[in-house]
């Protein structure tokens, strides 16, 4: 990690704020979903908690031209953390579902708008020559927030209740506006110059279309998640079923991981702009085809395991490479468009992934998922190297 990155502090004030809310995200997540069970004790509810708060993201184009019209970023964001942390603190007080399910999603909607704006804003925080580190720095506090916060969620409402969770959850968001507030963003020149919304939509997508690196990227991360994230319902079967290594083998299997992708992050992160973005991003996908070929067909547990961390660790140079390239290709006043149908490609995917993956463990079993999930992780990146070649002839 380069020393001026960490001088420049309006970065700083993002990552702490981010860093912050990453958590907090984590927390509330897992005391809405103690609250459904103690509300309703019906699995259907949790489900649909969850599904509420992830509908609006199929709205991001929408949103996206929101974050690029807006001539005051920061305050849009910091608009958003207040509302967050009032939606959050409305679950203190909901005794019944029909308000949850207005709270989830409308905590979804101010996510599906904070992202891609916050994205966007990057490169007027943060120079040039530091886009690839800064991204893989925020990548790796989210992917340690994802893997240690659901577990400081349950010590928290084990030990002070739901309501403690919450209000823990809304002081984040207070601190992330409060840090956001103090950091300048330069608005991003050009434009369409006061275009009407729907072209405004029409020429986001009319950009991306003919921005092949970009639109490879983007095709890429929805194919990936679909492609990848098949395996997740695999996982649990593979660790008690297969290697016959328990509830301890499947927790160990989930934080391999999260480990890899922490790794990962770090990589880049000591890598930073010296990295070929293309060059790692196309290698993280071909590796990670390996590495989860290898984790069904491994023999033993512990070589299931190294082969499981491995596809995390390109997860994470995934995650940062896409970053990277759209903040470094996709010209100012479009990105947050772009990153609004990044996002919500990554949701579908997931949507669908998820899906198909419990049919796949049904009727293939828990290794040939992994090893169909591996075939389809190449053939993403097969197709994405036919639209980066496209864009060189």
């Amino acid at each position: 990690m380069s020393e001026p990155l960490f001088r420049n502090g309006r970065f700083v004030r993002l990552w702490a704020g981010q860093g912050v809310s990453f958590v907090g995200d984590a927390i509330t997540m897992v005391a809405l979903v103690v609250l459904v069970v103690d509300l309703t004790g019906s699995a259907v509810d949790v489900g649909g908690v969850l599904v509420a708060r992830l509908l609006p993201t199929f709205a991001g184009p929408l949103v996206g031209v929101v974050a690029d019209r807006l001539s005051d970023r920061r305050a849009l964001l910091v608009a958003v953390d207040l509302a967050r942390a009032g939606l959050v603190t409305g679950m203190i007080f909901s005794s019944s579902m029909p308000p949850l399910y207005a709270l989830a999603f409308l905590l979804g909607l101010c996510q599906t708008l904070f992202n891609p704006t916050i994205r966007a804003s990057f490169p007027g925080v943060v120079g040039a020559g530091d886009l690839t580190r800064a991204n893989a720095i925020i990548s790796g506090t989210f992917s340690c927030a994802i893997a240690g916060g659901p577990a400081l969620g349950g010590v928290l409402v084990a030990w002070a209740g739901v309501d403690a969770a919450f209000a823990l959850d809304a002081a984040t968001f207070l601190v992330s506006a409060a840090l956001l507030a103090s950091v300048p963003m330069p608005r991003p020149r050009g434009g369409e110059g006061g275009a009407g919304f729907a072209r405004e939509l029409a020429a986001g997508f009319g950009y991306l279309r003919g921005a092949r690196v970009p639109l490879a990227v983007v095709a890429g991360a929805g194919l990936l998640m679909l492609a990848e994230n098949t395996t997740v319902p695999a996982e649990v079967f593979l660790a008690k079923r297969v290697f016959g290594a328990g509830d301890a083998g499947y927790g160990l299997l989930v934080a391999a991981w999260g480990a890899g992708m922490v790794a990962g992050s770090g990589l880049m992160a000591a890598l930073g702009d010296r990295a070929r973005l293309l060059l790692w991003y196309l290698a993280s996908v071909f590796v990670a085809a390996a590495a989860l070929a290898a984790t069904g067909l491994a023999p033993r547990f512990w070589a299931a395991v190294a082969a499981f961390a491995l596809a995390g660790v390109c997860n994470g140079v995934d995650n940062v490479s896409t970053d990277a390239l759209l903040q470094k290709r996709v010209s100012g006043p479009f990105l947050g468009r772009v990153y609004s149908v990044l996002f919500t490609a990554r949701t579908a995917g997931e949507s669908l992934a998820l899906l198909s993956g419990g049919v796949l463990v049904e009727v293939a079993g828990p290794r040939a998922t992994y090893v169909l999930s591996a075939a389809a992780v190449a053939a993403v990146g097969l197709f994405v190297l036919s639209l980066l070649a496209s864009s060189e002839r």
